[in-house]
């Protein structure tokens, strides 16, 4: 049986102004477009399971007009759902493991990113490690992209329309100062 080959999606970006989503406070905007279903997602990645294990990718961008650099890291960056509780990223490495693993991952001794590497092949690794955001030092008057992930929260939780993001430590990476916390309300895209 011939399975097809990972097809790897280029990001379509535009400035962090121009979605739908978006905040611009402290000379730093910040743009998000969330992979709420199976075609948003697959516009992402090549990879249908994303969507039927109940992750969301989100894309952000983030534009740094600020003379100095700053720093974000994917793991402050929280989905604050409907009753006021946050959710935490989920590593791109998480989102290969399970998607890929067949038995629980107490089976396997390889760390997680050899396991992740052998399970994924080559292309499909390389694409999500490389769309991750990760941590990032975003130079001045310059912008980064990347995408988070998020474990789709229980019906009661709300939708996205319900949620936000937020972003409490987007720090000056001159003189490790925080700027103000940023607070997104997600929309459809």
């Amino acid at each position: 049986m011939l399975f097809a080959k990972y097809k790897v999606k280029p990001l379509q970006t535009k400035a962090a102004s121009e979605y739908s989503t978006h905040q611009d406070f402290q000379n730093v905007v910040i743009g998000a477009q969330v992979a709420n279903t199976e075609d948003e997602t697959l516009e992402f990645f090549d990879e249908k399971k994303l969507h039927e294990k109940d992750f969301i990718p989100i894309l952000i961008v983030i534009q740094n007009n600020n003379p100095f650099p700053i720093k974000v890291d994917e793991a402050t960056i929280f989905l604050v759902v409907k009753d006021g509780s946050q959710k935490r990223t989920v590593s791109y490495l998480d989102v290969l493991l399970e998607i890929k693993l067949k038995k629980p991952r107490s089976n396997y001794s390889s760390s997680k990113e050899m396991l992740a590497k052998e399970l994924a092949k080559e292309d499909m690794f390389n694409d999500f490690k490389q769309k991750a955001f990760g941590e990032k030092v975003i130079a001045p008057m310059s912008s980064e992209h990347g995408i988070i992930f998020y474990e789709r929260p229980f019906e009661e939780e709300g939708d996205i329309p319900d949620f936000l993001l937020y972003l409490p430590e987007i720090v000056n990476a001159s003189e490790g100062d925080a700027l103000m916390f940023f607070e997104l309300e997600l929309k459809g895209n």
